[in-house]
């Protein structure tokens, strides 16, 4: 497998940058809308990355139930995913608040940080495959981590076809082990 892993990471992926481009336009603007609503339902404009601001905003001002413990630490409320999936139960802000940091993340660090991975040299990302890192026997990547670019949401599935093939008769090729280890013990014990 080490040949194939080393001439995997020479060769590269290519990205269609502009496709790229153009979702990290949509996606500034759907944090524009949802920065919008948020603000609106808050009553006032407050820095939505501030995990002290929001929240003072949420538990005290909005008086959102409920209102989890303050931190030991730093005194200050969670706003974390679990917290927040709770109140979006009950509130559309709470909802919007996981869609902000959903997009806000997928911006980030895929959308606009990818096209700055690629190299000058060949036009490609080459991403650094690892065969004994993770602990399920896996291939992992890193510089960049391809394989945490989510697959089940649109969101997700727009980045991945970023990714193109290098040559017009080529294509894109995706494998997965499909549960070896499960069905070699089924083998081995008969069952």
């Amino acid at each position: 497998l080490i040949p194939v892993l080393v001439s995997m990471e020479i060769e590269g992926v290519k990205l269609d940058v502009q496709a790229l481009a153009e979702f990290s336009r949509e996606l500034g603007a759907t944090l524009g809308q949802l920065e919008a609503s948020i603000y609106k339902q808050a009553g006032r404009r407050f820095n939505l990355n501030s995990p002290k601001q929001l929240g003072d905003v949420l538990f005290d001002e909005l008086d959102l139930k409920p209102k989890p413990r303050r931190t030991k630490k730093t005194g200050q409320y969670s706003t974390n995913e679990e917290i927040l999936q709770k109140l979006a139960l009950e509130y559309d802000i709470g909802a919007q608040l996981l869609d902000y940091r959903a997009v806000q993340k997928l911006k980030s660090t895929y959308v606009d940080a990818l096209p700055e991975l690629i190299s000058p040299r060949t036009g490609k990302i080459h991403t650094s495959f690892n065969q004994a890192i993770a602990a399920t026997g896996r291939l992992s990547s890193n510089n960049p981590n391809l394989q945490n670019i989510p697959i089940r949401t649109e969101r997700g599935r727009r980045i991945r076809e970023a990714f193109i093939p290098s040559h017009v008769e080529g294509c894109i090729l995706s494998a997965d082990y499909s549960q070896i280890e499960l069905r070699l013990i089924a083998a081995i014990s008969g069952d």
